[in-house]
């Protein structure tokens, strides 16, 4: 577990997110909050039909990585390991509605490894988890996957019987074309940062009256 792991675990219940806007005034962290857009979200019954219900995600990520253009609901960013090596990183959000189990199997379902040394870090807190796993590069560029999965809501009128509306957080890390990423930058580095960004990372309901 890294050290900044260790500092934002340690408020984790309620005051997870103070700890990272501390961070963030040191220059190290700062809090992000991307909105799923709402089509196509999950539909509504009941007294609320008509609408629909989006997630909305929380992460942190390091105050270093230069924040570039990116559609609704995403965000990414361009992270510079050294000269030689760079990678971009986008995250996304999304609500989706699949049988209630723990949390750690969904994102184990979702993110298969292809070895154990390809997964990079995992985590579990309470009905929240996340892992990040090293794919087969291609073409000589390193790619990472990581997947955070929390349950969004139990509410009957938006989830059937013996399922939840989940929200995933997926992150995808890509070096760029002709770059030199030895191990140290993904393995030591990346990948674990990666994990920091999502092992406080938090998800909202939000709703939106259908068009």
């Amino acid at each position: 577990m890294t050290l900044v792991r260790t500092c934002l675990l340690a408020s984790a219940v309620g005051l997870a997110f103070a700890a990272s806007a501390a961070a963030a005034q040191r220059g190290v962290f700062e809090t992000r909050t991307f909105a799923e857009p709402a089509k196509p979200g999950l539909a509504v019954t009941g007294a609320l039909s008509g609408y629909r219900v989006t997630s909305v995600g929380r992460v942190i990520v390091p105050t270093s990585w230069r924040s570039l253009a990116a559609p609704a609901g995403t965000l990414r960013f361009l992270t510079v390991n050294n000269p030689s090596c760079r990678y971009t990183v986008t995250y996304t959000v999304k609500s989706v509605l699949a049988p209630s189990q723990d949390a750690s199997s969904y994102v184990t379902a979702g993110l298969p490894s292809p070895s154990a040394r390809h997964l990079l870090d995992s985590g579990v807190h309470g009905s929240r988890a996340f892992r990040v796993v090293r794919q087969t590069g291609i073409g000589g560029r390193v790619h990472l996957d990581a997947l955070w999965a929390g349950v969004l809501t139990k509410r009957t009128d938006i989830a059937p019987a013996g399922q939840v509306a989940w929200t995933e957080i997926r992150v995808t890390a890509v070096s760029r074309a002709g770059d030199e990423c030895h191990s140290g930058t993904w393995r030591q580095a990346l990948g674990p940062t990666i994990g920091d960004s999502l092992a406080v990372a938090r998800t909202m309901l939000h709703f939106t009256k259908s068009a």
